[in-house]
């Protein structure tokens, strides 16, 4: 009886044993956007580390950096050892040297929100929180059907201006915009962000244009007198600019227009 209870507690420790190594996988994040998510999802205790511009939440400032979007630091990677690393589809050509490692990259590209859910569905997988990763996704999907207008509006997004530079059909800010139920003028131009002429800006007629970094608008007051001008404050263009779980929160943004500054 005794052989038989200590091969039962044998076996019970090494299934206990088995399922912590399956929780122990380790990440990094070269982005903003998968930091948030990893958060979000409450995986952030194998997250080693983080790029230079990931400020949300504030706790994942108290992260090792190792690069920024288009840069990882080597060495930093190596003595970290992380399973995998989390960038953007557009970093690729600048990570190379991750051969020299053990670490798997995972790339994101992101044109719509449903990409979003994909990254926070995917993440929760190989971070062990695909519960967590449902839930939110849940959430966040409910909370942009109740912040939908009733008073769509033409709205013109300048990510900058000199030249203007502009969203297009690949961006998923253009998608933020159509799911707070207004319209963006050039939603059917081709690429994420396409160079737009100021002519063809006065022909699609905008309601609202909504600049994403403050500039001298002194010549668009005179090619749009009876267009409304407003520009982001830095938190919330950290909110629209970044494709992660405050998604929600953007579309709000659009949604109400009030929350953004003249």
């Amino acid at each position: 009886m005794k052989t038989y209870i200590f091969k039962c507690l044998i076996s019970i420790f090494i299934f206990i044993i088995s399922i912590n190594g399956a929780l122990a996988s380790t990440y990094a994040s070269l982005s903003p956007v998968f930091t948030e998510i990893i958060y979000a999802i409450d995986a952030q205790d194998n997250l080693l580390g983080v790029s230079s511009v990931c400020n949300y939440p504030k706790e994942a400032k108290q992260k090792p950096v190792i690069g920024d979007t288009y840069y990882v630091n080597t060495e930093m990677l190596v003595k970290l050892k992380p399973d995998y690393l989390f960038a953007m589809n557009s970093a690729k050509p600048k990570l190379g040297e991750l051969y020299l490692t053990k670490t798997q990259p995972v790339y994101f590209d992101f044109t719509k929100i449903e990409d979003i859910y994909s990254a926070i569905e995917k993440i929760g997988v190989l971070t062990e929180r695909e519960i967590n990763a449902k839930e939110l996704i849940k959430n966040i999907k409910n909370k942009i059907e109740l912040n939908r207008t009733s008073n769509p509006r033409r709205i013109l997004f300048l990510v900058q201006t000199n030249p203007e530079i502009t969203i297009g059909k690949e961006s998923f800010i253009t998608d933020l915009i159509e799911k707070s139920g207004h319209y963006s003028v050039s939603r059917d131009l081709d690429f994420a962000y396409p160079e737009i002429t100021l002519e063809y800006a006065i022909k699609k007629h905008p309601d609202i244009i909504i600049m994403a970094f403050p500039s001298d608008i002194s010549n668009l007051k005179k090619l749009f007198p009876n267009t409304q001008i407003l520009y982001l404050n830095p938190s919330e263009l950290d909110i629209i600019m970044r494709p992660g779980v405050r998604a929600d929160e953007a579309v709000r943004l659009f949604s109400n227009l009030k929350f953004l500054h003249k």
